[in-house]
């Protein structure tokens, strides 16, 4: 994937928040991490101390740039809590969107984290860990979906949904979003017409097609993709089940759906959707599982079991 050079505003926050950690540093320390000319960053230096910042360089072997004696500035010290979360959820995404653009900001959290510690703010030890890396094959997909957003190509996808054998089709990516521990791609479907949430482990394949996009612009701070999911239609659905899948129930439903009847099996009651996954899932459940209602629930469990049971 490619990366470009900090804009300016970007290496001027970055050559701020070094010097507010750093006693000195020189011009080609800066001028190597940011991947520009030294020229350009005595010009960001300059561009600093025109905005009040009271930066001053000393010459020699250890000169450098540094900040005035006692400089500080109101709101860079957070509380290490603080910028610990940050820090972990950074990491969580690295193992997703690595890249030297994300590592720069965690860099800079980082510095932030030493520096409050420095004021006496006490720093905690971390017990917080996001772990987001999905599969080397997913991994791809993301990577491929992450590009197509950016140059706002077209991704042609050979798709497997819940209840068909799959089917190839061009898609828009307009944002990739991870809920219920999976990522998600919510797209303009070209096939369909319409915008639709498509689970990227799902997707088999896919190539970038060069062709302008067709999608009707969409405010994505939103969160359109959350509309789809509510609009999904729910049934009631009641079963028993035993003690031994309560840790599997909890992973779908909300305690208080769930009521341990006097003989100790579990009595389950909620509005679900009825997806074929649901299906799959709940004949999965260990021990003996009852299906009250729907009917239509029993019916299809029951046609699969014998399905499973039926001679060639």
């Amino acid at each position: 994937m490619g990366y470009d050079r900090p804009m300016k505003a970007e290496r001027l926050l970055t050559i701020l928040t070094l010097l507010l950690a750093r006693k000195k540093v020189s011009a080609s320390v800066l001028s190597k991490k940011l991947e520009v000319s030294i020229r350009t960053i005595y010009r960001d230096i300059d561009a600093l101390a025109a905005a009040g910042i009271p930066v001053f360089a000393t010459n020699g072997r250890d000169g450098g740039f540094e900040l005035v004696e006692g400089f500080r500035m109101d709101g860079q010290v957070l509380e290490t809590g603080e910028i610990q979360h940050i820090i972990e959820g950074l990491n969580g995404l690295a193992g997703v969107f690595s890249g030297p653009a994300l590592d720069s900001v965690t860099e800079k959290f980082r510095l932030l984290l030493a520096r409050s510690g420095r004021h006496g703010i006490p720093c905690p030890e971390n017990r917080i860990f996001i772990e987001l890396t999905p599969s080397h094959r997913e991994k791809r997909i993301i990577d491929l979906i992450n590009e197509s957003i950016k140059n706002e190509s077209i991704l042609s996808i050979h798709y497997n949904g819940l209840n068909s054998e799959g089917t190839d089709r061009e898609i828009e990516p307009l944002a990739l979003v991870f809920v219920w521990q999976s990522w998600f791609t919510w797209a303009w479907c070209r096939l369909r017409g319409d915008f639709r949430i498509f689970r990227v482990s799902r997707i088999t394949n896919a190539v970038e097609v060069k062709k302008p996009r067709m999608a009707p612009p969409v405010d994505l701070s939103e969160r359109p993709w959350t509309r789809e999911w509510e609009s999904e239609r729910c049934e009631r659905i009641s079963f028993t089940a035993e003690k031994a899948a309560l840790g599997r129930l909890l992973e779908y439903f909300d305690e208080e759906n769930i009521r341990e009847r006097d003989d100790g099996s579990l009595l389950v009651s909620a509005d679900f959707p009825l997806e074929d996954w649901f299906v799959s899932w709940i004949m999965g459940l260990p021990g003996r599982t009852t299906v009250l209602e729907p009917e239509r629930l029993r019916s299809i469990i029951r046609e699969r079991a014998q399905s499973f049971l039926a001679e060639k």
